[in-house]
């Protein structure tokens, strides 16, 4: 078969009418939920469930067949079984209908020769037809601005990252555990088997979209990896991407086969293609999250002079051992900074140095906030990493009151910064549940501000060092 042209996917993302078949009144069900979305995010076009076995689904009325929809339909969402999918084909290309998604799965996912056999039958039919495919055994599209989303519960925000997943799992997890760490999606596309629409094709549509700034992407195998490399490559000559590539592994790779019927490619390739596109690689979910909210909420760094405060004698130790590694030069304080300090604490000028050590500032008149502002004035840093430590501050009287004041102080000082500030604020990892309640409540501040929080000055020096490139 010969590919299909390169079709308009603003009206995947966006359309102006979308018919469920398979559509439910049963609320514990897909074919529920994808009618419900559509109302909770207040989708403004028409909305068909199609169903001959009932007059209304979620309050919109029903229809018996897609032939019988009195309008114009963008998408197609099917909930029907596979052995359903090749008629509703033949009826979305009768009405001229330009996408169809596939939430039906077991096709060769399955490993079932029969079930293969009939994907393949699918894919001729929507050729034929002039209908482009997502999916199958995918969740399909998560617009926020465009009401549509694949789950009633997800985030309603909107926002300029997009991401692809092959995992419909994952995916959901990405928007939600993203949101909480201030990411706000725009285009999120699960593609699942990615007969038609592959990640390639995504990837091209989102490297030119205006909304999106910042993208990344789960992939688990593609059959086309040439076409991959070359969607990659543009895309990332417009923007950041973030790919997290799963099944490295032998195990890994076996799994994603009945999964997706992802073919997983040689492992020792896919990070030096991912280089060479200059995109980044993740090899987790947790690094995947990391990379997207650093490359989302802060400014490149435009050189490796690294600044840090906060935490104690440890801490800080740890702290010059982690941006090393990463590749920052941890340069040691300016003779301008020490002579203003000296100016405010005279004991202090010749003692404190970068990383700055919270636990020796007690008591001078002289804060981590403080040090942090001039360090940041002095223009000779390119990033910094400011470490709240809030185990200090809750082992001491109004600890709460305090840790909260210093957290505002903070968070002001990371906005009007002239060089990218990423804020670590611990994990919850206490069995008092006051502190996890007020960590939780600083956390959910900054976040509100639009400033990077991560949970170790590790993981925040390992995110800002591969976005430095």
């Amino acid at each position: 078969m010969r590919p299909m042209p390169a079709p308009d996917l603003a009206r995947l993302f966006s359309p102006r009418a979308v018919a469920v078949a398979g559509a439910s009144t049963k609320v514990d069900s897909p074919g529920h939920d994808y009618v419900h979305s559509l109302r909770v995010f207040g989708f403004e076009g028409p909305v068909y469930p199609i169903n001959p076995r009932a007059e209304e689904v979620d309050g919109y009325r029903a229809y018996p067949s897609l032939a019988t929809v009195p309008g114009d339909v963008d998408l197609v969402i099917s909930c029907l079984p596979a052995s359903a999918v090749l008629d509703l084909v033949a009826q979305c290309a009768a009405k001229r209908v330009p996408f169809l998604h596939l939430f039906t799965a077991r096709f060769s996912e399955t490993g079932d020769p029969d079930a293969a056999a009939l994907e393949r039958q699918v894919l001729a039919a929507c050729v034929a037809g002039g209908v482009r495919l997502l999916g199958p055994n995918g969740l399909g599209l998560y617009h926020p601005a465009g009401g549509i989303a694949f789950r009633p519960d997800l985030p309603q925000e909107c926002g300029a990252v997009a991401f692809l997943s092959q995992s419909g799992n994952n995916a959901v997890e990405v928007a939600l555990r993203g949101n909480a760490r201030g990411l706000r999606f725009g285009k999120v596309a699960n593609y699942g088997n990615g007969l038609d629409l592959t990640p390639a094709v995504l990837l091209r549509y989102l490297a030119e979209d205006p909304e999106t700034a910042v993208i990344g992407a789960y992939v688990e195998g593609v059959p086309d990896g040439r076409g991959l490399f070359e969607a990659l490559k543009a895309a990332a000559g417009h923007k950041p991407v973030i790919v997290h590539k799963a099944g490295r592994t032998v195990a890994g790779a076996r799994s994603a086969a009945s999964h997706t019927a992802a073919l997983a490619g040689a492992a020792e390739l896919w990070p030096v293609a991912i280089r060479q596109a200059g995109a980044i690689e993740a090899r987790s979910q947790e690094q995947l999250l990391d990379l997207m909210v650093g490359a989302s909420l802060l400014a490149k760094p435009r050189g490796r002079r690294m600044a840090v405060v906060g935490g104690g004698g440890g801490r800080s130790v740890q702290s010059a051992d982690a941006c090393e590694e990463n590749g920052f030069d941890v340069v040691p304080l300016p003779a301008a900074v020490r002579e203003q300090v000296r100016a405010k604490a005279p004991q202090l000028a010749d003692w404190i140095g970068n990383p700055v050590d919270q636990s020796i500032l007690a008591g001078s008149g002289v804060s981590s906030n403080g040090v942090l502002e001039l360090m940041l004035a002095s223009g000779e840093y390119d990033a910094a990493i400011a470490n709240v430590g809030e185990d200090w501050f809750l082992g001491r009287p109004e600890g709460d009151e305090r840790l909260k004041h210093a957290c505002s102080r903070l968070a002001a000082v990371c906005e009007s910064a002239p060089i990218p500030v990423a804020v670590v604020l611990g994990a919850t990892e206490t069995t008092d549940p006051g502190y996890r309640a007020v960590i939780d409540a600083v956390r959910d501040a900054f976040i509100a501000r639009n400033i990077a929080v991560y949970p170790s000055v590790e993981r925040a020096a390992w995110a800002l060092g591969r976005l430095a490139g």
